[in-house]
């Protein structure tokens, strides 16, 4: 079973709202995201879910990939993604009942520390890092610490 993460591209530091939820891509975060969905081309990407938080930025992320790439999952915006702890990330994986290759863009600190626990090594996700990781697991509900091993991972160099 395969857990692909995607940290959300370059951002503004500010919105116009004043709100976090509302940040934009910067143009450099643009440019990652189309380098990262020609990356998802050059490798034939095609994860049998994606996942997507409901803030502008990762919305604008994967906007950005599928410019370049097509995905034959649609993706699902879900709001608990939005500056997520690990143990709710596990939550959202274990209740994946129906696929084995799951992509979720979101968002740090929350992502890297998932993305820790479960192969119990530090990984610290960037802007637009992107990390698959392989189990030897029969269902999502089996994930847990450190049964997970790092197999990709892939940073845009824009």
């Amino acid at each position: 079973m395969k857990l692909h993460l995607l940290r959300h591209a370059k951002t503004d530091q500010r919105s116009s709202t004043g709100k976090d939820i509302d940040r934009k891509l910067l143009a450099k975060g643009e440019n990652q995201s189309l380098e990262m969905g020609k990356y998802f081309n050059e490798v034939g990407f095609d994860p049998s879910i994606i996942l997507c938080s409901s803030s502008v930025r990762t919305r604008e992320t994967i906007s950005q990939i599928q410019k370049v790439h097509t995905f034959k999952s649609d993706v699902i915006y879900l709001e608990n993604l939005y500056l997520c702890e690990k143990e709710e990330l596990l939550l959202i994986l274990c209740s994946q009942i129906n696929s084995k290759d799951v992509f979720i863009i979101g968002h740090n600190n929350g992502l890297s520390d998932f993305a820790s626990y479960l192969t119990d090594d530090y990984i610290d996700l960037k802007t637009c890092d992107f990390v698959t990781i392989d189990f030897e697991i029969d269902t999502w509900q089996e994930a847990s610490k450190g049964l997970g091993k790092v197999t990709n991972r892939f940073h845009p160099l824009v």
